[in-house]
């Protein structure tokens, strides 16, 4: 395949991309006795009829969104009969969506059953985020979202579980240049206070707060508290693995949908697909997803010697293994590498303002009437 066909389909992807960190998609569990099922709701005309009040308001509460709306929701309704959340899981593993809620009574072992199921997939090229009431995960895929008697009108939420619909409404229609931090929910009038709101937000706890004035989000964390050194402190902000997880997912899916396979694995042909990268990153530049200018796709030197020195390693080859060991990284890229390529991508994820030191200066007379 050429260059022009993968820049376009890369250009495409950049594209979609950078409209889904401004609208993102939710994928639903819940359990019925009716509509059993996968669902796709964009509004809430689509909601089926015959479901339980408490479902059909469970997900209105997803559609309510944030800056923006969610652009759907993928519900899969297993039977409240016998069915479980790993099979409502499973009914939903040909769609992509963004962050992922059970059922609003969701309790362990369930609670546990499905971080599990999300930890495993985000190993390939899966990227939902499950919004779980009560779960410590420690991991970038599971956002530990912990609040009690939630107070709505006359109703009282008393887990998580019943309003985590809402939170992933808001974390979906949160756009790339914003944060879900401190996100208004004017519905609620009420929630339990925090006793250290500090302590559990460094835990990795997406809690609620009421300043005074509104109850709102605390800042928009992952579960993520322990950062091993090889790892990011990024991991433990919502936003930040958000971008991360779609720039992955398009670059892969649309190599593997244009590329893999088609081309034979030239030291030309890796640099047609860096060009082709490099175009892709640039328009999540200019769509503000990344920082102007921090971008870059390169052949990953480093993992391409670990790679020939294993192969000769396992060959018993040790003048081969002394002459990769021998090569500078300019050399060692042109190597052959078989099947495999090995590519770095970079760039720099825009953050969003969260903190803020306000000084007010007051000098003689300024203030008088």
């Amino acid at each position: 395949m050429g260059l022009p066909q993968l820049t376009f389909e890369l250009k495409k992807a950049a594209d979609t991309a950078a409209a889904r960190t401004a609208q993102g998609v939710i994928g639903m569990i819940l359990k019925d006795t009716k509509a059993i099922g996968v669902h796709v709701i964009y509004q809430e005309s689509d909601i089926p009829a015959d479901l339980g009040a408490d479902n059909i308001a469970y997900i209105k509460r997803a559609l309510v969104g944030y800056i923006n709306r969610p652009t759907c929701i993928y519900l899969s309704v297993v039977s409240s009969d016998g069915g479980t959340v790993s099979d409502g899981f499973a009914a939903l593993g040909q769609y992509s969506y963004d962050y992922l809620v059970g059922p609003p009574d969701i309790t362990t072992p369930d609670t546990t059953t499905l971080a599990d199921l999300v930890k495993e997939q985000r190993k390939g090229r899966y990227i939902g985020k499950a919004v779980l009431p009560d779960t410590d995960s420690d991991h970038e895929g599971i956002i530990n979202f912990t609040a009690t008697n939630i107070k709505v009108g006359t109703t009282t939420y008393e887990t998580g579980g019943m309003y985590a619909s809402r939170i992933a409404g808001i974390l979906a229609g949160t756009p790339a240049d914003c944060s879900a931090t401190y996100a208004p929910l004017p519905e609620v009038t009420g929630v339990d206070a925090v006793e250290d709101p500090d302590g559990a937000i460094n835990s990795g706890k997406l809690i609620l707060i009421n300043d005074g004035r509104q109850v709102k989000l605390g800042r928009a964390v992952t579960s993520k508290a322990t950062v091993a050194d090889d790892e990011a402190q990024a991991l433990k902000k919502i936003k930040m693995v958000a971008a991360v997880d779609l720039i992955r997912y398009y670059a892969l899916t649309t190599i593997e949908d244009n590329y893999q396979g088609k081309c034979s694995n030239t030291y030309d042909n890796k640099c047609i697909l860096l060009t082709a990268l490099r175009g892709y990153l640039k328009e999540l530049e200019n769509g503000g997803v990344l920082l102007e200018k921090s971008s870059g796709a390169e052949l990953d030197a480093a993992a391409i010697r670990a790679f020939l020195i294993d192969q000769a390693s396992k060959a018993g080859d040790v003048e081969e293994t002394n002459r990769i060991k021998a090569l500078d990284d300019a050399a060692v890229v042109k190597e052959d590498t078989g099947s495999y390529v090995f590519i770095r991508l970079f760039g720099y994820v825009l953050d969003a303002m969260e903190d803020f030191a306000v000084t007010l200066e007051v000098s003689n007379g300024l203030l008088a009437m």
